[in-house]
């Protein structure tokens, strides 16, 4: 009798947690991490438990979307105090760093006015020393320059508390807040206590498109299984057909949703800002793409920048064995909070990764990739990120995200340098979080906000969009990244609505492309995407 064979259920999510938080850039870098956890993760729980019954309540409030609210329901509050007393006492380093690094930015803004910087390296507090360069930009402004390297080969980067969690999805409403809810665990799910970097990663998401026997996957999973019970609820011994691959005459490109494109051609694949959802068990009407439907080998990711609606560590992991080449943007390391994505991708377990400059490229068959640059988004502030240009033959398909036509000159000279920019892909997400979102804890506390309050993470509004094509030499515009898909919303809040100032723009970027001749289509749900001459 042949003996059964299982892959992973089409509605199992596997999700990596840093001690329960889901991992994100902020929660996995090291001076990321450590300022994230003391400037507003410590906070958010400690304000939880003050309220746990509104806190509950307004985390599920979607008039409250973006609002910093830990969705857990009263009655476990006690396990939420337990956690911040695990945290507390395993992070305790970096919450030692993370006050230093904020302590003597604010004296280093305070003393440091163009002269020597020497004299202060002695009175850098202990945990500081060996791990910043202090530095003037060329206008005296001083900062601190992050070691980064040597911080993923100490105590602040903590692989013992980082784990998958594995449960099946109901439904994509089930999924809390990235951003502030921590994953308590719960009836049938199975924690397996393993750091992300772990080779037995590989083996567990292979699953996804080659199956094994149950004592195989028993093996994998070691003593996070208990009984076959837990995990057979997991699995599934259903048949599924791979795709094949593309070797037609013509690009074939796929949308997955939000942000991420799956682009094929002449045998390669190339799939930028991956975010793949599960299949819940109740999955909605809107079509999806999930990790089976996508190639049995990605040649390259690629990835604009670190927010996490586009660099979603969940679905890395999953793809790592299936995937050729990550390729991130280059940090300039300027700025503690122009961290490294690709010093982050060498943590995750990735071995072949790119950061190209901008203009630089990477080969496909009568093609090649190139590294263009991303303006506006980031309210000013140095982070990395790089738009991508694809080209296949003579077809170019510009890759902007979120991208603001701040400089007409930087795509009059794009196109000038590569040629015609025939597709563009881009949003009209004209409402933008703050410039600190998020990232509170790289700011000194004491500072001159009144100026900063025009400072959004904001894309391209309808006039900015339409001379960005036209710059460009576009024929073709897809409107994308809008936060239309209901597997998006525990990273970004729930769906836009007709009414939405995103949504209204796009309407009239939409128009006013048509009525100059362009395909104008917004994307939503995983579709074919069709490129008219």
């Amino acid at each position: 009798m042949t003996e059964p064979l299982y892959r992973l259920a089409d509605a199992t999510l596997v999700e990596p947690l840093v001690q329960d938080f889901q991992a994100w850039w902020m929660t996995v870098a090291p001076m990321p991490a450590s300022l994230h956890l003391q400037a507003y993760l410590v906070p958010l729980l400690k304000a939880y438990l003050q309220t746990p019954d509104f806190h509950a309540k307004a985390a599920k409030d979607p008039m409250l979307s973006g609002s910093s609210f830990v969705g857990v329901p009263a009655e476990r509050a006690e396990e939420v105090r337990a956690l911040l007393q695990r945290i507390t006492a395993r992070q305790e380093e970096r919450l030692k760093l993370a006050e230093a690094f904020d302590t003597f930015q604010n004296q280093l803004l305070a003393e440091a006015k163009g002269q020597s910087l020497e004299p202060l390296y002695s009175t850098l507090p202990d945990v500081l020393k060996g791990k910043v360069e202090l530095v003037y930009d060329y206008v005296n402004r001083p900062s601190m320059r992050v070691h980064e390297g040597l911080l993923y080969r100490g105590p602040h980067h903590l692989t013992d508390i980082q784990s998958l969690r594995l449960r099946r999805l109901k439904a994509d409403a089930e999924r809390d807040s990235l951003l502030t809810t921590p994953r308590l665990r719960g009836p049938g799910q199975v924690d397996w206590k393993v750091p992300f970097h772990d080779e037995r990663l590989d083996r567990l998401f292979s699953l996804d498109i080659e199956p094994r026997p149950l004592g195989w996957i028993r093996d994998v999973l070691g003593d996070a299984v208990a009984s076959d019970a837990e995990l057979l609820p997991l699995l599934s011994e259903a048949p599924q057909a791979l795709p094949e691959t593309w070797t037609g005459a013509t690009p074939r490109v796929r949308y997955v949703g939000h942000a991420c494109v799956l682009v094929e051609w002449k045998g390669k694949s190339v799939l930028i800002d991956a975010v793949v959802p599960v299949r819940p068990e109740a999955q909605g009407p809107l079509p999806r793409i999930s990790f089976a439907e996508l190639p049995r080998r990605i040649d390259y990711v690629l990835i604009t920048h670190s927010h996490p609606d586009h660099l979603d560590i969940e679905t890395l992991l999953r793809l790592r064995q299936r995937i050729g080449t990550l390729v991130v943007p280059r940090s300039s390391g300027a700025l503690a909070g122009d961290y490294s994505p690709r010093l982050l991708a060498r943590s995750l377990g990735f071995r072949d990764v790119l950061e190209p400059y901008f203009y630089e490229s990477l080969p496909l068959p009568d093609g090649e990739i190139i590294a263009a640059p991303f303006m506006g988004e980031h309210g000013d502030v140095a982070h990395a990120k790089t738009a991508w240009i694809v080209r296949t033959g003579p077809e170019r398909l510009f890759f902007a995200a979120d991208s603001m036509c701040v400089d007409e000159t930087t795509y009059r000279d794009l196109r000038a340098t590569v040629g015609d920019l025939h597709t563009v892909f881009m949003n009209t997400e004209i409402e933008g979080a703050p410039h600190t979102w998020m990232m509170e804890g790289f700011f000194p506390k004491k500072r001159d906000r009144k100026l900063e309050k025009n400072r959004r993470c904001r894309g391209s509004n309808c006039a900015e969009g339409l001379r960005l094509l036209e710059l460009v030499g576009a024929k073709r515009l897809f409107n994308y990244a809008m936060g239309l898909e209901p597997w998006m919303e525990h990273i970004i809040g729930p769906a836009a609505t007709p009414e939405t100032p995103r949504m209204k723009e796009s309407e009239r970027l939409l128009a006013a492309a048509r009525e100059r001749g362009l395909q104008a289509e917004r994307l939503q749900g995983a579709q074919e995407v069709h490129l008219r001459a």
